[in-house]
């Protein structure tokens, strides 16, 4: 009894710290290396690049900082919040397209995205029904998407999206739907 107690404390432990990248992070870089994490990417160095802003935002001009790992992952992060808002890592699909393993179904992929955005995200299954959700694959590719109707005045809706190849390797992800 007293070992199925602590296995309990112990995963409990776990998903405390696993969960919502976007409101434990007390860094850039722990906010970095929770959803890096959650993604299954091996740890690398991180370099600070820039402040810049990233277009893809709900008014196309949001503020973040810029790092990229040791592999050429780029994070964008906001840097108030710490939030993740972008990881860019097409710059690696090429080498990943030539490198592929075993393929994945279209159903495992999007499985695969919905589980690492309710990890990422906490809250998004109280708002999820009011988001309109979808796939869309080419080629060698899978994206999940879900975006809110686009409000008056902005440039683009709020969305969350994650792209990954077909053997399961997330090469993208964008996380707007956070912003406060």
């Amino acid at each position: 009894m007293r070992s199925k107690w602590l296995a309990i404390t112990f995963l409990a432990s776990i998903v405390a710290s696993c969960s919502s990248p976007n409101s434990q992070a007390g860094s850039p870089s722990e906010a970095i290396e929770q959803i890096r994490a959650l993604a299954g990417f091996t740890e690398s160095e991180l370099t600070f690049i820039e402040t810049t802003e990233i277009a893809n935002s709900p008014h196309g001009d949001l503020k973040v900082d810029l790092y990229q790992d040791e592999e050429g992952r780029k994070f964008y992060v906001e840097p108030g919040t710490h939030i993740v808002i972008e990881i860019d890592a097409r710059n690696l699909m090429v080498i990943r397209s030539a490198n592929m393993g075993s393929t994945l179904t279209s159903a495992q992929l999007e499985e695969k995205a919905r589980k690492l955005i309710l990890a990422a995200v906490p809250e998004f299954s109280s708002f999820e029904n009011s988001l309109q959700c979808e796939t869309g694959e080419k080629v060698d590719i899978f994206f999940y998407d879900c975006r809110e109707p686009i409000d008056q005045g902005a440039f683009t809706p709020r969305f969350i999206q994650v792209g990954f190849m077909t053997d399961g390797e997330m090469f993208g992800y964008i996380n707007t739907v956070s912003i406060p």
